[in-house]
């Protein structure tokens, strides 16, 4: 009742009299609905859910304090035009446009009564603090991933393939409970580990390879995030080197993340320190990402993150230090931001690990 009561409020403060909600994730937080291809209908009166036949029986079972109502897909504007029945005399709907195509669009203007105003608004911010329970999944999305990834480590060995390691952590994670994967996993190993985003491929894993891990686990439909990154064999002076890098900026990021700081601030003060370090330019991409229902959701932990940070938000922290045709290090955990900073949900060690 007071997730559903967000979006009644959130009309009430934008001016809207009715909405139309299409995004997936956002519907989930809201009713609790766990299928897609519907439509949340709002206004000061009611919250109606427009489904199918496929989930029909499902969102009753789901949705205590919201309608639902099955849409006959015999035509594609056929859930638009059901949408539209309900707008009755209301002059001004919301809908979250990042959710919708073009033709999306286009067809519930269509639908409407020429007389309706379509204001296009981001319920992006609704999530971004997340409640007990939401931390609670997210806790036990992380336990998961740790414990998969702590398995992995006791098998590790020079000659398995990326592809294999891949699939092992992947086996783990769902052994012990995991809805699904995160995002596809990362395995990058020797010169590929200064990739990024590194799909796994059939490389041999060698002695002297830097080897990056990003991976993570489902529960309740939330998300983890954790990379580590770990050496074949015995680490020499250059692996040490920018190993310490990564794990000193990635300690400063989980000390400096303080209510009321921002993104975008954040992310400068460990940019900075990458930079002293004379490591600057291999430092290409954002220090974090909101953690979530989404892998990616607010806040921006990175240039574009104007919000400042507030108690309850989740979020990555993961420095990168990457050197084309040599190799890379990321270091990443997960934190939920509590009045005396940064917690990890991550609870892995970060020391450089050698496998030998």
């Amino acid at each position: 009742m007071e997730r559903i009561g967000k979006i009644f409020k959130f009309m009430k403060e934008h001016g809207l009299e009715c909405i139309a909600i299409k995004d997936i994730y956002t519907i989930r937080y809201l009713t609790g609905f766990t299928g897609d291809s519907s439509i949340l209908y709002a206004d000061d009166r009611v919250a109606v859910l427009i489904t199918d036949g496929r989930y029909t029986e499902q969102a009753r079972s789901e949705l205590k304090y919201c309608r639902v109502m099955e849409y006959k897909a015999d035509h594609s504007n056929s859930i638009w035009e059901t949408v539209a029945g309900l707008v009755g005399t209301n002059r001004k709907m919301g809908f979250d446009g990042e959710a919708y195509s073009y033709d999306d669009a286009k067809a519930l203007q269509t639908s409407l009564p020429e007389t309706i105003e379509l204001v296009s608004v981001s319920l992006r911010s609704l999530r971004s603090v997340k409640d007990e329970r939401e931390l609670e999944c997210l806790w036990q999305a992380s336990k998961i991933a740790d414990g998969a990834f702590e398995r992995l480590l006791k098998e590790i060995k020079a000659g398995m393939t990326e592809k294999e390691l891949a699939a092992r952590l992947e086996y783990y994670m769902r052994s012990l409970g995991s809805e699904g994967v995160s995002f596809d996993t990362i395995v990058a190993s020797g010169h590929r580990s200064a990739l990024p985003h590194g799909a796994p491929t059939d490389k041999v894993i060698e002695v002297g390879d830097f080897v990056t891990f990003d991976f993570g686990a489902m529960y309740n439909g939330y998300h983890s995030d954790t990379t580590r990154t770990v050496v074949m064999g015995m680490a020499n002076s250059w692996h040490r080197e920018i190993y310490t890098v990564v794990q000193e900026a990635q300690y400063r990021g989980m000390k400096a993340a303080k209510p009321g700081i921002t993104g975008k601030e954040l992310d400068a003060e460990i940019r900075g320190y990458i930079e002293s370090r004379g490591y600057g330019k291999y430092f290409n991409h954002g220090l974090g990402h909101g953690v979530g229902l989404e892998i990616h959701e607010l806040p921006n932990i990175n240039s574009r993150g104007d919000i400042p940070l507030e108690e309850g938000m989740v979020f990555s922290i993961e420095p990168g230090v990457y050197i084309q045709g040599r190799g890379g290090v990321r270091i990443e955990d997960t934190v939920v931001l509590t009045r005396e900073g940064a917690h990890s949900l991550t609870t892995l060690k970060k020391i450089l690990t050698e496998i030998v």
